[in-house]
């Protein structure tokens, strides 16, 4: 066989490769977008990061002494922010001032995004949020100093 014919065959041979190669990749990256997205649980869940929780109490309900809850579904993207837009109120208050001061202060929030397989990834989470009245003690009022 010439030599210039077994370059050739070699060639060939060699291209073939390197397409059937391109070709499995191309065909496994339809079967990974056919299967559609890895729904496996994370191997960790968001973690907050905030050293305060950045929730303002509502004045005129802290002055009549009200206490509530509200629990937020906050969608946290893989760089461990809410998603403004996504935060709903899950379970609401009594009143809709507290589920107003909890969605404002939501947008403050900041976690350690979830993890699958080591990768950051988006994740929605139930945050319950409570507000009380801190119960001190108030000292009673010296009257006979006032006079």
């Amino acid at each position: 066989m010439p030599v210039a014919r077994t370059r050739r065959l070699a060639l060939a041979a060699l291209l073939a490769t390197i397409a059937g190669t391109a070709a499995c990749d191309r065909a496994s990256e339809a079967i990974a977008r056919w299967r559609g997205p890895d729904t496996s649980p994370p191997d960790s869940l968001p973690e907050l990061l905030n050293d305060s929780l950045p929730f303002d109490y509502p004045v005129g309900l802290y002055l009549q002494l009200i206490d509530d809850s509200v629990t937020l579904r906050l969608h946290v993207d893989a760089f461990g922010q809410p998603v403004p837009e996504s935060t709903r109120v899950e379970r609401g208050a009594k009143y809709a001032e507290f589920d107003s001061a909890a969605v404002t202060g939501a947008r403050e929030l900041r976690f350690r995004p979830a993890r699958r397989k080591g990768k950051a990834i988006p994740y929605t989470v139930l945050f319950p949020i409570q507000f009380k009245v801190p119960t001190v003690p108030v000292a009673p009022v010296d009257t006979a100093a006032k006079r």
